[in-house]
């Protein structure tokens, strides 16, 4: 079957990456519409075989954005076409190929909560954007939930119909990731002395990842021996950075930007820390933390409790309790090795629920209609 994913831009993200690894790994014919920018994820797909189209659409004139994109579904005779963003252009371009090709299949994702999808502290057109999404998620023939928390968001918050959502939870290239073998890791992606704690963030860098929390965290624990390396870029990287130099966190926190090295770094570190603000929709660089091995310490916020469990395969902390999260560094930092060993191993087996083999089959079988929940 031929299937036309939408991406909005084609900028380094989660997004992004699982859309590569689907694209790589299916069994359909896949191509790759990407509505407005180049980016480092589209110009790497192609690199790797993947059809990619880069429309550089306006986004301003919505009916010339619409046109481009429908020209490209009916010449490429697309059976599904798939929308990955919340972006409010993408599901316009969904509804409208429902409306005018009967024989297409119309898949909406939902990536975050509903509430992020709204991007809600944004009130100048609010109303518009979660009237928009609402038509998209009910008209659609299928929706994708990423977790049970984002099912259930969409629930109260969209109306969404339940026999409309389908919960297919995200995955990841397993392979790339391996148990770590502290023996093995090079000085250069280990950031620390053998008597630091390594801790690690991986994602992209806007207010909402909390890393600023994190920080702010750190700077109250003098006495607490570790090195914090920041991997990812975004636009909130340069207020991080100058947070870091104003708490005078310098010599202990490194910012790295994008890398191609992640699981080298994931191999180079001891903790892997994740505390967003917002109720995240999943976590994926979470799953290849826990697949190497790493101690997560992350939020009990949105879909993480359904990846993590307390104090079993990793450490979850209440959202927005820097006590509680300081308290936990300093248990981590006071385990011993056969402690953390057990919590490793754990993790490692949890990620195994998480493989790309199992999301591209389930995503598969959506599209060809045998899928099952």
């Amino acid at each position: 079957m031929k299937v036309i994913t939408l991406l909005t831009a084609g900028h380094i993200g989660g997004i992004e990456t699982r859309c590569r690894d689907y694209a790589l790994y299916s069994k359909h014919d896949n191509l790759v519409l990407i509505l407005w920018g180049d980016g480092y994820v589209d110009s790497q797909m192609e690199k790797l075989g993947i059809r990619v189209i880069n429309l550089h659409a306006s986004r301003r004139n919505i009916f010339a954005t619409i046109h481009k994109v429908m020209q490209v579904v009916r010449e490429e005779k697309a059976d599904v076409l798939m929308a990955l963003h919340e972006a409010p252009m993408s599901h316009l371009c969904l509804m409208y190929a429902h409306k005018t090709i009967k024989s297409i299949r119309t898949i909406a994702y939902a990536e975050l909560n509903a509430v992020d999808m709204l991007r809600s502290s944004e009130k100048k057109r609010l109303w518009l954007r979660k009237a928009v999404l609402k038509a998209s998620l009910s008209r659609a023939d299928d929706v994708i939930a990423i977790s049970k928390s984002v099912r259930q968001s969409l629930l109260e918050v969209f109306d969404t119909p339940a026999e409309k959502i389908r919960l297919i939870y995200n995955g990841t290239d397993l392979s790339r990731f391996p148990m770590k073998d502290k023996a093995s890791v090079s000085d250069e992606v280990s950031a620390s002395s053998n008597d630091e704690l390594n801790l690690i963030f991986v994602g992209r860098l806007i207010p909402e990842k909390g890393v600023q929390d994190v920080l702010m965290t750190l700077s109250k624990m003098p006495d607490f021996r570790y090195h914090f390396r920041i991997v990812g870029d975004g636009p909130y990287r340069e207020k991080l950075e100058n947070l870091s130099r104003d708490l005078n966190l310098q010599d202990k926190v490194e910012f790295l930007g994008s890398r191609d090295d992640v699981p080298e770094l994931l191999s180079g570190s001891d903790v892997f820390i994740h505390m967003p603000r917002w109720e995240e929709g999943f976590g994926i660089a979470i799953i290849e933390a826990m697949s190497k091995g790493l101690i997560c310490i992350c939020a009990q916020s949105g879909a993480i409790p359904e990846i993590i469990t307390d104090k079993v395969n990793g450490f979850l902390v209440e959202k927005g309790n820097p006590d509680q999260l300081s308290a936990t560094l300093l248990s981590v930092s006071r385990m011993t090795s056969g402690e953390r060993n057990v919590i490793a191993e754990a993790a490692h087996s949890r990620a195994e629920d998480f493989s790309i083999e199992k999301y591209v089959k389930n995503l598969d079988d959506l599209i060809s209609g045998e899928w099952h929940e």
